[in-house]
């Protein structure tokens, strides 16, 4: 008897599995643009997955990131995103402003600000960091801060809800 019930379990998950596998929706777009290639040496793609069940679709919306031929997981810790980090220009630096809107048109390609925010967008310099500001949180401005050395090298790419602190 637990023969059956363990050949019942195998083909109900087999059952599952298939109604699974029929259902799967992928959807990979690869994002295309000249200031992508200038800032960095990979592929990027977007990719919308889930489950097409009569109509209703859960999906999910994931950066993906190949360079020489081996997919990085993209790890979007707030801190550090070293995977963009790790996948830059060698050559590339940030020294003018025609620079800071290559990279700021690289950010938006990557990671599109959304309608309410787009007249938000700004960049900002001070020290040697850049501030890509993509909207507001509460009293603060939240985007992107690139980190740069004296070459005008970038050694740090973080995002922060919190990235300037508005004055009250």
């Amino acid at each position: 008897m637990i023969v059956n019930a363990q050949a019942t379990a195998e083909k109900e998950n087999s059952i599952l599995d298939d109604l699974f596998k029929s259902h799967l929706v992928v959807n990979k777009e690869k994002i295309v643009s000249d200031t992508l290639d200038k800032v960095f040496d990979c592929s990027f793609y977007k990719v919308d997955a889930g489950f097409d069940f009569e109509g209703g679709m859960l999906c999910t919306n994931n950066l993906f990131i190949i360079k020489d031929g081996k997919l990085l997981d993209y790890d979007n810790r707030l801190d550090s995103l070293f995977n963009l980090l790790s996948v830059l220009r060698s050559d590339f630096r940030i020294k003018n402003e025609a620079d800071v809107k290559i990279f700021e048109t690289s950010l938006d390609k990557l990671f599109p600000i959304s309608w309410p925010n787009d007249e938000k967008k700004e960049h900002i310099k001070k020290g040697n960091k850049w501030y890509f500001i993509r909207g507001d949180f509460f009293d603060s401005k939240s985007g992107y801060i690139v980190t740069i050395d004296p070459s005008m090298k970038i050694t740090n790419i973080a995002y922060d809800m919190e990235a300037i602190k508005q004055d009250k």
